[in-house]
């Protein structure tokens, strides 16, 4: 008997994102359903977080987009995503682009607050924080291989899709080579398919 698989997502969610493409590479079928979070009640009997994504496998729920990533990568019969011997430097370049989605992610919250409600000082610390992330990424990130997919190139470039959709591009001028390597990367039918698409 074959597993009910549905993933629990919302339209624009970075790290959504970042597990549909997951399911899309390894080549898992599974149900997507696209909720407004806020008034998801039923999640909270899978996920009392009630975040997204969440997965349920039959009557499992597994949540963090990163497990999710996991999981879907351990039932495939595809390559691996996270070849061991480069393991570790792939999950902490994985965590790196998490960061880069939650500071533009809390940024993109901040802004829409009441303008009573919301800090100055907050978003410039997200912003500085985004810019400082992408410029390290650009130094010490150099998994540009076509050759051979890994999770870290499916996170990285969902943050930066995700940087440009909630922030801005102007990163893409003084990081040449992840922008060189971004525009290829992005050219793939699972990016193209999954791209952010509401305001």
């Amino acid at each position: 008997m074959q597993d009910q698989i549905v993933l629990y997502n919302g339209p624009n969610s970075p790290f959504g994102r970042k597990t549909k493409v997951t399911s899309l590479v390894q080549e898992i079928k599974l149900e997507e359903k696209i909720i407004n979070v806020y008034e998801a009640n039923f999640l909270d009997k899978h996920n009392p977080i009630r975040k997204i994504p969440t997965l349920i496998v039959n009557n499992m729920a597994i949540i963090d987009s990163d497990n999710i990533c996991l999981y879907l990568d351990s039932i495939s019969k595809k390559n691996t995503l996270f070849p061991k011997k480069d393991y570790w430097k792939i999950m902490t370049m994985t965590s790196i682009a998490n960061g880069l989605m939650e500071a533009v992610l809390e940024r993109r919250m901040e802004t829409i607050r009441p303008d009573e409600e919301k800090s100055t000082n907050f978003i410039n610390k997200q912003e500085i924080r985004i810019i400082r992330t992408i410029k390290w990424l650009e130094d010490n990130w150099n998994n540009y291989d076509n050759n051979y997919l890994t999770m870290d190139q499916i996170a990285v470039a969902c943050a930066l899709d995700y940087t440009m959709f909630r922030f801005n591009n102007s990163w893409r001028t003084n990081n040449s080579k992840l922008d060189r390597w971004f525009t290829n990367f992005s050219k793939n039918d699972f990016m193209q398919s999954t791209l952010p698409h509401t305001k």
